[in-house]
């Protein structure tokens, strides 16, 4: 429960690209401690993460409290429906560059 927006961003980042594959995806948020008192804080987390991969998948196991975790299973849409929303940046101009004099370095030699 406790994530910090970047944290969050990568996670989804790495789920879509396993359902870009055409991979299922098992989502799991962990109760650690007193955070169990709070379980409508989890339950809303998994909320926006089934708002946020809308795009991406549909819900095949709705969230579900299992001891001290909620888990939640969604799968792929067809290839053609995927959207992704949260895609790795593109590259700085700076890598470019370096990429760029990397490549004439290698053909002067």
């Amino acid at each position: 429960m406790k994530i910090g927006t970047h944290d969050y961003e990568t996670k989804l980042r790495h789920a879509e690209e396993f359902l870009d594959k055409g991979n299922k995806l098992k989502i799991q948020l962990q109760f650690r401690g007193r955070e169990i008192a709070h379980k409508d804080l989890g339950m809303a987390m998994m909320e926006k993460i089934k708002a946020d991969l809308e795009t991406m998948a549909v819900v095949d196991m709705p969230a579900k409290i299992v001891g001290r975790a909620i888990g939640m299973s969604m799968a792929p849409l067809p290839a053609a429906k995927r959207k992704r929303r949260f895609a790795k940046p593109e590259e700085s101009f700076e890598e470019i560059e370096a990429k760029d004099a990397a490549e004439e370095k290698l053909e002067e030699e």
